[in-house]
């Protein structure tokens, strides 16, 4: 009920932004038009992010090889870049991955080859460690199992895909030519068990824990099919969401009961103008999904009722074109901090804010009272059935951006609000973190 509510509120805004944008937070987009852009004018590919010694950072592929950022609160700052082993304008396909201290990258057009970089010196630079074609030249995609230390390359040399050891992470070892499938576009591997996008063959689940390895799962038939081409599981349900990177396909939600070999689609969900784009990539929370959605830019769904609601818009890509492969391309979240990387092919890199751990909680154990949060002169309401001692909480406006918290919940506090009128969420948290309050409050004129 508590998050549904929540929900409700963030909707209920729609009329107040324009259709480009809804509920999140631009806060800042890196772009570099200093080397020749390829067809449509792309330059960029794919994003991911990490943190180091309590530094977030994002990494974002271009056609000429690796660029590095600093996150801030509210700044990309571009700290380094690494020239690709092939570098082209027509280069559409980096990607990236890390595993302790180092970062991982592949390139699927050229003479191109496994890059690993040592993180250690970090804010400073980016340092190449490694950088061989031994095992392959292309490869599409990467995924590490940091359970089990294992590297998956995806349609290496546009074979199946092959797994390394990274006992040692710069020297990677192969243990394994996967050939089960003739194709794995992407997948997502945890604890050996791997989730396999092979394409128009569809979605393949092994156990690597084997070997060979053993087939757990598979959907290669399902409605308006098209081309399995990535996906992400759940944190902590057994949940699944693939897209197909076909025009007129909707995103799939999976779920099972007792074995992976019963593993069915229970809803789909896409824009409401899906019938003319494609989603490209997701990242799944239990109750959200983050989607890099091609020409229909940003997008985020609230899975926790429904149908699921799309209660997140940002377009990074504003050009109407017959083409329905520009813009945005890859995703990433860093869930702590309430902060959202979204690369787009034609425009860079952009950093968004959305209220990810609010919305994101079960809402279980919570509830919505009718007492008011601030009185009139901005002053804490008090709530006698709380033990104010362990609180604390945090304001946000409607649209996602964060205005207050506080480490202590203290009735007599004054919160210093310099806020237009309007209507704000709220959240009362415990000394664990775990929500146990929520509701909204209204600044008049």
């Amino acid at each position: 009920m508590n998050k549904l509510f929540l929900i409700l509120l963030l909707l209920s805004c729609v009329s107040s932004f324009s259709q480009a944008q809804k509920n999140v937070i631009l806060t800042d987009n890196w772009s570099d038009t200093s080397f020749i852009a390829g067809l449509e004018n792309a330059r960029f590919n794919d994003v991911w992010g990490f943190e180091h010694q309590g530094q977030n950072y994002g990494v974002m592929g271009s056609s000429q090889g690796t660029h590095i950022f600093q996150i801030n609160p509210n700044e990309l700052k571009e700290i380094d870049f690494e020239p690709g082993r092939f570098q082209n304008r027509y280069v559409e396909h980096r990607d990236f991955k890390t595993y302790k201290n180092y970062l991982y990258g592949v390139c699927d057009e050229g003479t191109s080859s496994l890059q690993i970089f040592d993180l250690n010196y970090l804010p400073d630079s980016l340092h190449k460690v490694y950088d061989e074609a031994l095992y392959f030249q292309i490869c599409h995609n990467i995924y590490i199992d940091t359970l089990n230390a294992k590297l998956y390359a995806a349609g290496p040399n546009n074979m199946g895909m092959q797994i390394f050891d990274l006992s040692n992470p710069t020297s990677p070892v192969l243990i394994e030519s996967f050939n089960k499938v003739d194709y794995v576009h992407d997948c997502y591997v945890r604890n050996d068990t791997a989730f396999l996008n092979c394409g128009f063959d569809g979605l393949h689940v092994y156990n690597f824990s084997t070997s060979p390895p053993t087939e757990l799962g598979i959907i290669d038939f399902y409605p308006n099919q098209g081309y399995n081409h990535s996906g992400w599981l759940a944190p902590t349900k057994d949940a699944y969401v693939f897209i197909d990177e076909t025009q007129g396909t909707k995103l799939r939600y999976c779920e099972w009961n007792t074995s992976l070999s019963e593993i069915r689609i229970t809803e789909t969900f896409g824009t409401k103008d899906y019938e003319n784009y494609v989603p490209h990539n997701v990242i799944l929370l239990d109750n959200l999904a983050f989607i890099a959605y091609y020409n229909e830019g940003f997008r985020i769904f609230d899975l926790s009722t429904k149908p699921f609601k799309e209660i997140g818009v940002y377009d990074t890509f504003l050009e109407d074109t017959n083409y329905k492969l520009n813009g945005a391309w890859g995703v990433y979240i860093f869930e702590n901090t309430n902060q959202i990387l979204i690369s787009d092919r034609q425009n860079g890199l952009f950093l968004f804010s959305f209220p990810i751990q609010v919305l994101n909680q079960s809402s279980t154990g919570t509830f919505i009272s009718g007492v008011p949060f601030l009185d009139e002169n901005g002053y804490l309401i008090p709530r006698a059935h709380l033990d104010e001692k362990e609180l604390y909480f945090s304001i946000y406006a409607i649209d996602g951006q964060l205005i207050y918290e506080q480490e202590n919940y203290l009735n007599y506090l004054q919160i210093p609000l310099s806020i237009t009128s309007g209507t704000y969420v709220f959240t009362i948290y415990n000394q664990f973190g775990d929500r146990i309050e929520s509701g909204k409050f209204v600044k008049g004129n």
